[in-house]
């Protein structure tokens, strides 16, 4: 297994559009810091934005910006509660953006044969970030084996991506998908690798190498985004 382990991933924005710049500043200079230092929980992380970012007022997904905090070691699960507690710390003592709004925070933990995920460097442009589920419960196992089997080669033959990853839900929930799939991209457009992966499910489904069972849920194109870009702030970068 890859030194990452476990995922806490935050989905968040600025609830006041005209202070978003003010407020990218402060997560960068202030919050990821304050949350990395000492080293208590993640060993890295990564900021970045919807390729597509809703326009204000708008319907949309109801976050702009997703982190992603990486955490090593066995029970990755604790370490991302003493992150959580370290955010709480920071909120009693006023260090928390006025406008910063997290929408929804979830734990990973690193699954199934692709379970390697690379170091976050300056190649990684962006990700796609894919909820999926099977939708006959009772043949989820035989659909898992799937994924790892046919699936996730198929998408990586396509040119799409450098790498892929998969992920389980923890803990998981009673409905949804309680599967993520998070692909990394190199490629300098997001668009070439969305488009590179939708060129190549035809011809799959046309094969049969689709499961009968295999459901998206939500997806999301994501570009790198502050200042750290794909490499990320390491906590060990952290004084």
């Amino acid at each position: 297994m890859g030194r990452t382990t476990g995922l806490l991933i935050a989905c968040c924005k600025c609830n006041a559009p005209q202070q978003e710049a003010a407020w990218a500043e402060w997560y960068d200079e202030e919050h990821l810091p304050d949350l990395l230092r000492g080293g208590a929980g993640a060993w890295v992380a990564t900021r970045w934005e919807l390729a597509r970012k809703p326009a204000p007022g708008m319907p949309g997904t109801g976050f702009s910006h997703v982190t992603l905090y990486e955490f090593e070691g066995e029970g990755p699960g604790q370490r991302a509660d003493r992150l959580l507690e370290r955010d709480r710390e920071l909120r009693r003592a006023g260090r928390i953006h006025p406008h910063h709004a997290v929408i929804e925070m979830h734990r990973y933990r690193a699954h199934g044969c692709f379970s390697e995920k690379p170091e976050p460097s300056s190649a990684l442009q962006g990700h796609v970030l894919a909820h999926v589920l099977c939708s006959v419960p009772e043949r989820e196992a035989e659909w898992d084996a799937w994924c790892d089997r046919e699936h996730v080669p198929d998408m990586l033959a396509s040119g799409a991506f450098a790498a892929a990853t998969r992920w389980v839900r923890e803990p998981r929930a009673a409905y949804g998908a309680n599967h993520l799939t998070l692909y990394d991209v190199h490629h300098a457009r997001i668009e070439t690798a969305v488009e590179l992966s939708a060129a190549a499910m035809p011809a799959l489904v046309a094969a049969g190498r689709k499961h009968p069972g295999h459901t998206g849920g939500m997806a999301l194109a994501l570009v790198s985004s502050g200042r750290y870009r794909g490499a990320g702030l390491r906590a060990s970068d952290v004084r």
